[in-house]
């Protein structure tokens, strides 16, 4: 294999581009393990379709990438769509696209894995394997060529780009695709061919293929593979390797659950990660203690799809913050519930960085709140922002979605008027004006597997008419934005 050196190739034309270390790989913490002459390791590329510091940002590239690399057999190293300027340097130089740790041509490895998270990451895809020298169709790949799969809540629903992938993995990937991936190694070591190999993985009941069948991998529907024990097992350390840029979300991650135990109709997540299962306090006491001795990390995010609903959430916290208030490493919350209980936390995590909250409504009015099951009322709202400046807040962010089935004008409407609403029960508790109030609108996206999975996506031209309905009426009130 010949291994590409980005600072011997590029040499001075590295600093042509923003941001050249996220190229250079080198992090902290990253894996490499070296490669010899007789070297009969099984190459996975841990691809993710977007920059490096938003891929750095993402938890399950590195669950992937330290899974896979505790096989012996197995060599993962990462690879991040390059930004446009990076793009053009390897055209110029008629460069493959390279895996970070060693500098392998990603035509030359065995197995690309892309992580998609989102639908648009499709995009991302196609430019890492053209950049990579890799057919994009799999129809075109030859024996030589690596085998490219893809994985994530993006890749739930695969037919759409079933072109693109040789197979799909459905479903949590610490629930057998390490094992499969680690018997794919043994294969190569025995000779086997990728037509061999891609037979092997497409067997496995969690993996998707266009044309899978009974006769031909033992099964016609893919089954979703779920990590039934994530909550008894020793958490993979997925805190390395440290990002060489500031990353989108630049602090710790400590998982706190998996699942989650609301019923949206519009969440994706909160179907296909089912069932909820819980780590114990003390796994995470030690998970984080970790974190921050081998990061320098001075914040913890406690992640999950709902962390608010963790049962131990409180004593966590408090004892977290007992452990590490005097290293100034302060805890965070990704959002909030929408009850003074929520509230009651913050205001002890504010102990040691301040920091605003952020609350979920999701729609303006009580109609699509009850529309999408969201089990929240304009009173709870109103409880736990009144807790919150009777803590002594005096700003709040607001999450909603336009677009959603059923929704009028009114409905949107209601944003700006929940959003004033906020606003003057500022004044009613501190007889003060001034309180700021930011409002997200986020456009609804049908997802499969969800019950409004069969809901048109509202198209272009009516998005902006809301947005601008929205906006003009935002307009009117001071200090909300």
């Amino acid at each position: 294999m010949n291994l590409i050196n980005p600072i011997k190739t590029f040499g001075p034309k590295l600093v042509s581009v923003q941001n050249p270390s996220s190229y250079i790989g080198g992090e902290i913490g990253a894996v490499i393990k070296p490669h010899s002459q007789n070297d009969s390791l099984f190459n996975f590329a841990m691809a993710f379709p977007d920059t490096y510091a938003i891929g750095m940002s993402n938890q399950a590239i590195k669950i992937i990438y330290q899974g896979l690399n505790k096989k012996s057999s197995v060599r993962a190293e990462r690879v991040f769509c390059p930004d446009t300027d990076f793009e053009k340097l390897l055209k110029d130089t008629d460069t493959t696209l390279y895996t970070l740790e060693t500098g392998m041509p990603l035509n030359q490895v065995d197995m690309i894995g892309f992580s998609i998270g989102y639908e648009l990451g499709i995009t991302g895809v196609l430019s890492i394997l053209d950049l990579g020298k890799v057919p994009l169709l799999k129809k075109d790949r030859t024996e030589n060529d690596p085998i490219v799969i893809a994985g994530g809540v993006g890749a739930t629903n695969p037919a759409p780009f079933s072109v693109f992938f040789d197979a799909v993995f459905i479903g949590e990937a610490e629930g057998g695709m390490f094992e499969l991936i680690e018997k794919l190694a043994e294969m190569k070591k025995a000779g086997a061919s990728r037509k061999e190999m891609l037979e092997e993985f497409a067997r496995c009941p969690n993996v998707w293929t266009e044309d899978m069948s009974e006769e031909k991998c033992g099964h016609s529907i893919a089954r979703r593979a779920v990590y039934e024990t994530f909550a008894e097992d020793e958490p993979v350390e997925s805190f390395l390797p440290l990002p060489n840029i500031k990353t989108v979300q630049d602090h710790g991650v400590c998982e706190i659950m998996r699942g989650c135990p609301n019923g949206c109709r519009f969440c994706h997540a909160g179907m296909v990660y089912r069932p909820v299962r819980e780590r114990k306090p003390e796994v995470l006491m030690d998970l984080s203690r970790k974190l921050v001795d081998n990061t320098g990390y001075n914040e913890i995010s406690l992640v999950s799809l709902s962390s608010a609903d963790y049962s131990c959430l409180a004593p966590l916290v408090h004892k977290m913050i007992g452990e590490f208030k005097d290293e100034r490493v302060s805890v965070s919350l990704p959002s909030l519930r929408i009850d003074s209980f929520c509230v009651a936390i913050a205001k002890e995590v504010q102990a040691v960085r301040k920091s605003g909250l952020t609350f979920a409504p999701e729609a303006g009015s009580q109609k699509m709140r009850d529309v999408i099951n969201k089990g929240v009322t304009e009173e709870d709202l109103m409880n736990a922002v009144g807790a919150a400046f009777e803590s002594g807040w005096n700003s709040v962010k607001l999450y909603f979605m336009i677009g959603l089935p059923y929704e009028t004008d009114e409905d949107v409407l209601a944003i700006a008027d929940l959003a004033r609403k906020v606003q003057y029960k500022y004044f009613q508790i501190t007889g003060k004006r001034g309180c700021k109030v930011t409002v997200s609108a986020s456009s609804f996206v049908p997802k499969p597997y969800t019950a409004f999975q069969w809901f048109a996506q509202n198209d272009l031209e009516e998005i902006r008419r809301k947005q601008f309905l929205l906006k003009d009426e935002i307009k009117k009130y001071k200090n909300i934005t």
